[in-house]
């Protein structure tokens, strides 16, 4: 009987409404011998009461008079003084409507008002989450993911948190990085957004409208790129606490016991939940309701573990897709990028230059005497020395600079916006940094339109200043025909 009980089939869907039943109840059976007698739901609903839950099977006996056999199967099921029988005639439609007799029967209009709300409440959030799941699979960075699975935490659409926010795991200093955030800044800002809400009547789609078009508040997200996370040596600490707990912790407390997370401003009820797919922690997720001080529904920590677990996965991808994207443009020696990239980044620069006819600097490095090095010192050393060039050149440009390896021990620095006065000036910075590194270097440089007429020429026009600064000693730069020295050959 147990075996042709268990296997039969019950739809996880099926498995998750009966689970929402608001009290446990209790199944007593009466069987016929035969188990083959018994009908599909019958052998359901016993299946349910094996595995635990809302339902449990107390007891299980096969029919022994003829009034037993004539009425078998039977079922009564019960929570405290309410009961209902189950015979063959209710036995034989399917479980769905057996749920609904059993709700009927067994609670009351406040009870069955509860389970539709979860129903409801559920339906809306896997709905909500597939939405956000075909948005990411279609955003094209990692970025707008993100944003989209912090407004699925926060939208009323979604979870409906006041505030959520996303730190990176540093795996070099164990602590975690304030990368993205949504939600107000001041109590101010948070009922200005939820009158907004309301009155506009805002979807998800125009949430991820406001993102593309940047209408939203960035001071709470300010406020979180400013702030790394690190567990303390304190057991209460909240952030050790939920690393060690693979799913989502609620913690009560009237300020947190780690102090990097109560500079958040956070009090009360707070959702910590770390985002490790495939075993691999990428960081850590916060929610809290600090503004309208709701409550956090506890069901809301399983609906919080679903939104993580799918939209991390789609993280996880597009992270990868990135990694490689970044790879096929890189440099794999210096870090810096490619030949490659740096001709397509050049002809963007170009275009913008020419339509708003702003200066264009362009630098061209030459290690000095660096066969010298190869030859005497061995190619590690030369790549030691291309290694540490790379180093200087990032830290001293600017971040939109574009900063390549071109070929062998030729580097380039295409600075937008930059005159020829400036590209000098820069120019004498990093051979004078080199310099101090043991690093002699030769620099050529030309500005549109300065120096040539059309961008194209910028390259012929620094290389020729290369070759001067390379015949005139050295340890120099030329830019236009204006030299600096910075190095003694």
């Amino acid at each position: 009987m147990e075996r042709c009980v268990r296997l039969v089939s019950v739809a996880p869907h099926l498995q998750q409404t009966f689970a929402l039943l608001p009290q446990v109840v209790r199944i007593e059976a009466v069987v016929a011998a035969d188990p083959e007698a018994l009908p599909v739901t019958a052998r359901q609903l016993l299946k349910l009461g094996l595995l635990g839950g809302r339902l449990v099977l107390d007891s299980l006996r096969v029919a022994e008079t003829p009034e037993e056999i004539a009425t078998a199967p039977r079922l009564v099921v019960s929570e405290g003084e309410s009961w209902i029988e189950l015979g063959p005639d209710e036995l034989s439609r399917d479980l769905r409507a057996v749920f609904t007799s059993l709700l009927g029967a067994l609670f009351d209009a406040r009870d069955t008002a509860n389970v539709l709300e979860s129903l409801a409440f559920q339906s809306q959030s896997l709905s909500t989450l597939r939405k956000l799941t075909g948005h990411m699979l279609a955003a094209t960075d990692v970025d707008q993911a993100l944003y989209l699975m912090l407004a699925g935490i926060t939208s009323g659409y979604g979870l409906g948190f006041n505030r959520a926010a996303l730190f990176l795991h540093d795996p070099e200093t164990g602590r975690f990085v304030g990368a993205k955030a949504i939600g107000p800044h001041d109590q101010a800002e948070a009922h200005r957004i939820w009158e907004a809400i309301e009155l506009e009547d805002l979807t998800i789609e125009s949430m991820i409208d406001n993102y593309e078009k940047g209408r939203f508040d960035t001071r709470f997200q300010q406020r979180v790129q400013e702030t790394a996370l690190l567990a303390t040596d304190d057991p209460e600490d909240e952030l050790a606490l939920a690393l060690l707990d693979p799913e989502s912790v609620l913690f009560v407390r009237d300020k947190p016991k780690n102090p990097s997370l109560a500079s958040l401003g956070t009090a009360g009820e707070f959702v910590l939940a770390s985002i490790h797919p495939h075993g691999r922690l990428l960081g850590l997720l916060f929610a809290d309701n600090v503004y309208s001080g709701s409550p956090i529904r506890r069901d809301l920590l399983e609906h919080i573990a679903l939104f993580v677990d799918q939209t991390a996965l789609v993280w996880e991808n597009l992270s990868l897709l990135q990694h490689v994207a970044e790879l096929a443009q890189i440099d794999g020696l210096t870090g810096l990028l490619n030949r490659r990239e740096f001709d397509a980044r050049f002809e963007r620069e170009r275009s913008r230059s020419e339509r708003s006819a702003t200066p264009l600097s362009l630098l061209v490095f030459d290690v000095d005497r660096f066969k010298e090095v190869n030859d005497t010192r061995g190619h590690e050393a030369g790549d030691a020395v291309l290694r540490a060039l790379g180093k200087i050149l990032k830290r001293s440009t600017r971040g939109h600079d574009i900063i390549a390896r071109y070929g062998g021990d030729e580097l380039v620095a295409l600075l937008p916006e930059v005159t020829a006065e400036q590209a000098l000036a820069a120019a004498a910075r990093i051979g004078k940094s080199a310099a101090d590194e043991g690093i002699s270097l030769s620099i050529g440089g030309a500005t549109w339109p300065i120096d040539c007429a059309e961008v194209a020429a910028l390259f012929r026009s620094a290389d020729e200043q290369l070759y001067r600064a390379k015949t005139e000693g050295r340890g120099r730069a030329f830019v236009g025909g204006a030299g600096a020295k910075f190095a003694r050959e």
